[in-house]
């Protein structure tokens, strides 16, 4: 049997029209790579039918399923789908495919041997951004990441949804994770640093997708709430 090289993991909460819409292209993407590529789904409690459509694909396609009754956020969903992930290197990415798969490739030729984690990146020079988010949600945005830079200086975008960790940094990083939610990805790329863990930024491809599943006052809330708790356990040295 091959060893697995990535995992892919996929949270979903009440996705299941974007999965009937992207799940081939996913999978006619991996093919090549064969068994040394697994893909995970986290179904974060989702209330739509994305259980039944994943069931229903799972017929087609090789994947695993994990799932739970109740929505406890993003966070918590790339948590569940790191604990059970073989792979040397773990692999997230939302389903929307706001970063295009391609970009998968270009994290290959990217990452050099000692990397540990790379992150998708819309903020650097050569970062593409096919198709931008209104102006009051990339001002919020801007916002978020200028508040996270007070844990992680330096980093130009917190919320790109494609992030590469290898299994090792892994273990240190989301072992010591506790928010569920928005703010999770400030939360690892802080403990990452915290632990002397070497963060390289990429730039990618981004489009942004106007059936987003952010709600804007609602997760802009709960991401304040969260950055506060980080600041809480970190003054407290719950991180280490």
């Amino acid at each position: 049997m091959n060893a697995v090289g990535y995992s892919i993991i996929i949270p979903v909460y009440n996705e299941a029209a974007r999965i009937a819409k992207n799940i081939d292209a996913i999978f006619s993407f991996f093919a090549p790579y064969g068994k040394t590529a697994e893909i995970l789904f986290v179904n974060d409690g989702s209330q739509d039918d994305t259980g039944e459509v994943l069931e229903l694909f799972r017929e087609r396609y090789r994947f695993r399923i994990i799932g739970y009754p109740k929505n406890l956020g993003k966070g918590h969903a790339v948590r569940q789908g790191v604990l059970h992930a073989k792979g040397a290197w773990v692999v997230f990415f939302d389903v929307d495919l706001a970063v295009p798969l391609e970009e998968f490739q270009h994290f290959l030729s990217y990452k050099r041997p000692d990397d540990q984690i790379l992150i998708g990146s819309r903020r650097l020079l050569h970062s593409k951004i096919n198709k931008g988010e209104s102006a009051f949600r990339t001002f919020l945005g801007y916002g978020f990441t200028v508040l996270s830079r007070f844990f992680v200086p330096g980093i130009r975008d917190f919320t790109c949804g494609f992030k590469c960790f290898s299994k090792e940094a892994t273990k240190t990083v989301f072992s010591r994770a506790r928010v569920n939610r928005w703010a999770f990805d400030a939360e690892i790329l802080y403990i990452a640093k915290l632990h002397g863990i070497p963060i390289v930024q990429m730039p990618v491809a981004w489009a942004h997708d106007s059936d987003s599943r952010v709600r804007v006052f609602r997760d802009v809330c709960t991401s304040l709430a969260e950055l506060a708790r980080i600041l809480l356990y970190k003054l407290l040295g719950r991180y280490r």
